[in-house]
């Protein structure tokens, strides 16, 4: 009896079935696997995208940032030194009681910069998400040459200081005529002199490969044009905002 109903069993029993049920479940979990697999992937990409299109466009506003602050620097306070000796130095030049006040305006120049910290950090230590070699390279040139800009800011604020100093010593203990032949004969004010004439060329050269090299990273970086107008108005905002404060 018991093997009889064995046998009516394995008749009844559709194992054709099962098997392409199995193989069924196992193509669907497959392929629900794989679907899972490229919706995380599709996710990550966007997310990486948006993540890119952050950095490349903070990176893009903070290197102009520095390019437009360091030629103001150049065109607008250097230059203005360096025609001012250029005036003292011109043969026509007339020594008078005023002499020395005329040079005072050579000492007072502005050096602030405004800048991003966290973006430049955070590109050279880790790049950022731009995976890009040659844009990276670019950018980072970029950053080198603003070091350059900085170190000879630096170095002409502190031969500004020598030569300031020299000035009031003279303002003070000499006498207006005598005070203006010895100051523009001293050693101090002399190396003043040319360190102006020779940041001002540095800086000139250094800015025009900047100019260049920002044009290439910004046709190079396919930044959202959108986002960056608006980091641009706003940095231009902010810039308005400080040299308001400091008239």
């Amino acid at each position: 009896m018991a093997e009889e109903t064995e046998n009516q069993f394995k008749e009844n029993f559709n194992w054709q079935k099962i098997t392409i049920d199995a193989v069924n479940t196992i193509i669907a979990t497959a392929i629900g696997i794989i679907i899972g697999l490229l919706v995380d992937k599709w996710r990550e990409n966007i997310s990486n995208e948006e993540n890119y299109q952050k950095i490349i466009v903070a990176t893009i506003n903070n290197l102009e940032n520095y390019e437009k602050q360091i030629s103001n620097i150049q065109t607008q306070w250097i230059q203005y030194c360096e025609e001012g000796f250029e005036n003292i130095e011109s043969d026509d030049y007339e020594e008078t009681d005023s002499s020395l006040n005329e040079i005072t305006d050579l000492f007072f120049w502005e050096d602030f910069m405004q800048q991003d910290r966290w973006i430049e950090e955070n590109f050279i230590n880790n790049g950022g998400f731009i995976e890009d070699t040659d844009l990276r390279l670019k950018i980072g040139n970029v950053y080198s040459l603003v070091d350059l800009c900085k170190n000879n800011i630096v170095k002409l604020r502190n031969s500004t200081e020598k030569a300031y100093d020299r000035y009031l010593y003279y303002f003070i203990n000499e006498k207006p005529e005598n005070a203006f032949s010895k100051l523009i004969n001293d050693k101090d004010l002399i190396n003043y002199r040319e360190t102006v004439r020779e940041v001002y060329y540095n800086l000139d050269e250094y800015i025009t490969i900047i100019k260049d090299l920002n044009a290439e990273i910004i046709k190079k970086s396919n930044a959202d044009e959108k986002a960056l107008n608006e980091q641009r108005e706003s940095s231009k905002k902010i810039l308005e905002i400080i040299n308001k404060a400091r008239q």
